[in-house]
């Protein structure tokens, strides 16, 4: 029904020459007692409607707007069973009320019968082809079911009738993105700036969309223009604060935005979260923690500010009290469900001798590596001890740590071992040992690396590398990360590292995955880069760097990988790094081996590489 509605709706809406007729019935006309509860119901006078409607369903049971009101309070409460047993009777009672349909779509949908909620909007759309809400709705379990088809007709059906609808535009606008890219979902979002019908929210999922594909500086104007038609709203202020901070490292111009946006409404987690970390981006990390510390007097439980905390402490080094609030990464939105599939109780650092122990990988597969420094010290305590880690490390992990089983998660297999290993006791994500184990800096050990490269892959690349010449083998990357971790603010363009390419007598070796071809033909033009084939394999990548003389790399798996081998490493860092290479000194806790050289001031990567171009001459030399 609905795809033959929307073709009919592009013909009426075209540029043909036919008589067109719109064939939408009139809603029925108000009802004044019920609008008047339901007024009383959008201002928050739920317990007076709700003793309205109970009194009206008693004096009058088969009056259809008793019930329907039952179901409105039902829902504002979130009673989804008493409010679907309501408007379902509301339904039977009026079945020409597209709006109760709706309604009972609604609750349905929350009780998790997507096919009933459908057939229920489905209804109301029958009834009322112009009910834009269900026409939505509809659209969002199309979606939900995986029907991408049918709701992009709904959503497109519902613009044609209402252009203003933001909701529906955006929603298309990530369908489009998904199936035609993202320049079909931009190009949808221009059309409402070109028709000033734009507002907030699709000025802002405008912006989105042009730094998903990589245009941040017109990202940064479709903030600047939200901010500018839209003064009073707090979200284009809190946005472009992510950016000025994430992306161009502008702590300062995020701090403002963010303070503007906490003028207009100081109740905003987010607001409030953000303008902590602007403080902490600083080096004001007093002043960040005391931000924090007021506003846990009033919502002590809230996980944002705990875990921002959290990372003040750490990236100081008090690691005592950060690991406390690191937990809490446990319960944010991006932890994805990971640690709800583990159901074991979890060490809380007690002795383990003779106990067992699951210790599983959680996080990026660099912060795993890390966080792995601390699994000799879990082997060599506990009876025995299983590590699940990712699939791409597994046979490092074997090679490893032989005492422990090791068990390579993949996609398709569940992550509760106990089926397996029935006799677990224990268990513990990687990330959480630390709390235990690391709570000091005498607590770091000085090893010279706890993960053991392949020695005949080893020895094989040591021949390669020979092969090449006499001079040290120097293995450089300078991207790293993704749009999320900050990608553009840790990472250097090609152009910025040559004078470090240009320095020392040394042969480097390119551990850049995901070379352009550009940057692939300006490497080919110098006679000391050697660039060998893609190395997707970990454990093949473990056993180049092992035969390099020193790597030499911006923040990325790569660091990680050189330092739990205990190979020479030079990290390039931005003056305000992640926590883990703490904000101040030459040396991190995690790798010893590692050398960290740092920007002087925000964006300055031309002081970076020239130290690195003077100490590389000397160590060559």
């Amino acid at each position: 029904m609905l795809r033959q509605l929307h073709q009919a709706l592009r013909a009426f809406f075209g540029t043909g020459d036919g008589e067109r007729v719109a064939a939408v019935a009139p809603a029925p006309p108000p009802r004044s007692w019920l609008d008047e509860q339901l007024a009383k119901l959008a201002v928050g006078m739920l317990r007076e409607v709700e003793q309205e409607a109970s009194a009206a369903c008693r004096g009058k049971p088969a009056d259809p707007e008793a019930h329907y009101l039952a179901g409105k309070a039902a829902l504002a409460r979130r009673d989804y069973p008493h409010a679907a047993s309501a408007l379902r009777r509301a339904t039977e009672l009026a079945p020409h009320r597209a709006g109760f349909h709706h309604d009972l779509g609604l609750a349905l949908r929350e009780l998790g019968d997507k096919p009933a909620a459908l057939a229920a909007f489905q209804r109301a759309i029958a009834l009322q082809h112009d009910h834009v809400p269900a026409i939505f709705h509809a659209g969002q379990l199309h979606a939900e079911l995986g029907e991408n088809e049918d709701a992009r007709d709904c959503f497109g059906l519902a613009l044609a009738f209402d252009p203003l609808s933001s909701a529906a535009r955006i929603e298309l606008a990530r369908l489009l993105a998904e199936s035609q890219g993202v320049d079909a979902a931009i190009e949808l979002l221009r059309e409402a700036v070109r028709k000033e019908i734009a507002d907030v929210a699709v000025l802002c999922c405008l912006a989105e969309r042009l730094k998903q594909k990589g245009d941040t500086r017109d990202a940064v104007g479709a903030y600047r223009a939200a901010i500018e038609r839209f003064p009073d709203d707090p979200a284009p202020l809190v946005n472009l604060g992510m950016i000025r901070l994430g992306h161009f490292g502008d702590a300062g111009e995020a701090e403002a935005l963010f303070r503007r946006a906490a003028e207009l409404d100081p109740t905003l987690i987010e607001v409030q979260a953000n303008l902590g970390l602007a403080l902490q981006e600083q080096g004001r990390f007093d002043e960040a923690i005391e931000h924090y510390e007021r506003l846990l007097v009033f919502q002590p439980r809230e996980v944002e500010y705990r875990w921002n905390r959290g990372l003040a402490n750490l990236i100081r080094g008090k690691f005592e009290a950060g690991w406390e609030d690191y937990e809490l990464r446990k319960l944010r939105p991006d932890a994805g469900g990971v640690h709800e599939k583990f159901t074991l109780p979890d060490w809380d650092g007690s002795p383990l001798q003779g106990r067992s122990l699951l210790a599983y990988g959680e996080q990026g597969l660099g912060d795993e590596i890390m966080f792995a420094s601390c699994l000799p010290d879990v082997i060599a305590q506990a009876g025995w001890c299983v590590v699940e880690c990712d699939a791409r490390i597994g046979a490092l992990y074997r090679r490893s740590f032989p005492n422990a089983r090791i068990e390579a998660r993949g996609r398709e297999r569940g992550r509760d071992w106990r089926a397996t290993y029935p006799a677990l006791e224990l268990q513990s994500a990687v990330g959480s040992l630390p709390r235990y184990l690391r709570r000091h800096d005498a607590d770091f050990p000085m090893h010279e690396g706890y993960l053991v490269a392949d020695a005949e892959a080893q020895a094989r690349w040591r021949a390669r590398l020979l092969a090449l010449g006499a001079l040290p083998k120097v293995g450089i990357s300078w991207r790293g990360g993704t749009l999320r971790t900050r990608s553009g603010l840790r990472s250097l363009a090609l152009e910025q590292l040559a004078p470090l390419l240009d320095g020392g007598e040394v042969t480097f070796v390119v551990l850049q995955r995901g070379l352009s071809a550009d940057e692939r033909a300006a490497l080919a033009q110098r006679s000391n880069v050697f660039i060998p084939e893609a190395i997707a394999d970990v454990d093949e990548l473990a056993a180049l760097m092992s035969a390099l003389d020193l790597a030499v790399s911006v923040p990325s798996t790569n660091v990680h990988l050189a330092g739990a081998l205990g190979r020479p490493l030079w990290v390039l860092l931005t003056c305000s790094p992640e926590w883990r290479y703490l904000w101040r000194g030459e040396r991190m806790p995690w790798y010893p081996s590692a050398h960290l050289l740092r920007q002087p001031r925000p964006g300055d990567w031309q002081a970076v590489v020239s130290e690195a171009r003077e100490r590389l001459e000397r160590w060559a030399g």
